[in-house]
């Protein structure tokens, strides 16, 4: 069964990432909308939280690093992609080192956009699976299931 990948998309004011909605779209990715690191919290510490996360730097109640912080804290692995509107190698370095997965400056090319967006959800499902819970074997399903008693037999208990 192939997972449905879900992304977020979090922007001061909607249509910013316009061009990474139509590129996700393409893609088949379910997306959702945060315009502040409050909406954001409420959707990354949900049940299931989106498996990537497409953030603008500045947000009008925090930044990316927020976003980056809030993500850490969620139930399942997400993968923080940071959006800049130019390139800064100093600040990308800085993005990758306090756990962005990956830095990017529209306009990207359709290629390019996708090899992203590809690798960054194969990245979360991996980390998805690899910190799953451990299914019950066979044996601990057995122990588990309820005891069945003959009629007119007794029970011990301990």
């Amino acid at each position: 069964m192939q997972e449905n990948i879900t992304a977020m998309l979090v922007e001061n004011r909607p249509g910013t990432l316009g061009a990474l909605r139509l590129g996700l779209e393409k893609q088949s990715i379910t997306i959702s909308a945060a315009r502040s690191c409050g909406e954001a919290a409420l959707a990354l510490w949900s049940e299931h939280p989106p498996h990537l996360v497409f953030t603008e730097v500045d947000l009008t109640d925090g930044n990316w690093a927020n976003i980056l912080t809030l993500a850490a804290r969620a139930s399942a692995p997400v993968n923080v992609i940071v959006v800049a509107r130019f390139v800064d190698v100093g600040f990308y370095v800085h993005a990758i080192e306090r756990g962005a997965f990956d830095f990017i400056v529209p306009p990207l090319s359709e290629s390019d956009f996708l090899h992203v967006a590809r690798t960054a959800a194969a990245n979360v499902v991996r980390q998805r699976i690899e910190h799953a819970p451990p299914l019950p074997t066979a044996d601990r399903a057995a122990a588990a299931e309820p005891k069945r008693v003959q009629p007119g037999h007794a029970v011990a208990q301990n």
